[in-house]
């Protein structure tokens, strides 16, 4: 996915916005995109900016709920939310989020853990059993069972090599006795 897979769209509507007054499906589609690129400020101002009488639409509120959830960093409320039966005109940007999201929660957990417990994915990300198979095989996870729980162990990080604390310490050394000089 590309980070300006929608920009077009989204340059195109923002325009609509300041020339006339939009309905509730552009501003769904606004959301959405605000969404999907991460602009979660944006999308509050949206919301803001938005009539009180389309405030009303149930899917606007339900992307309302999504951006709360990315501020928060709740990820298990926005995984819940994000099921949704979404309209034609944000479907799409809302596949794509889930996509991302999911992809972003795996990253953080493989970065933050050294292992971690399926069940406490699955709970978290609201991924099935295989959608977590294929997601974690893609990143290169092991799976190991303890008894009856299955345990994943994200790859391990390589860690860049360090030239010797004694080596940096004699440069440093020489560098201000260059100065000094």
């Amino acid at each position: 996915m590309q980070s300006n897979k929608y920009n077009d769209l989204l340059d195109r509507l923002e325009n609509e916005e300041l020339e006339v007054e939009l309905g509730a499906e552009v501003y769904q589609q606004l959301l959405a995109i605000y969404l999907y690129q991460n602009k979660l400020a944006n999308a509050k101002l949206l919301w803001m900016r938005i009539p009180d009488k389309l405030k009303e639409d149930k899917e606007l509120l339900h992307l309302n709920q999504l951006n709360v959830a990315l501020q928060n960093n709740n990820f298990a409320e926005f995984f819940q939310k994000i099921r949704y039966d979404w309209s034609e005109c944000v479907k799409p940007a809302m596949e794509d989020l889930l996509v991302k999201q999911r992809e972003d929660l795996l990253t953080l957990a493989g970065n933050a853990y050294v292992s971690i417990y399926q069940n406490n994915l699955l709970k978290m990300a609201q991924m099935t059993e295989d959608e977590l198979k294929n997601a974690a095989s893609a990143l290169d996870w092991t799976r190991e069972l303890n008894g009856d729980d299955v345990i994943w162990l994200p790859k391990a990080k390589e860690t860049p090599p360090t030239g010797g604390n004694d080596d940096q310490l004699l440069k440093l050394t020489e560098f201000v006795t260059f100065l000094e000089n």
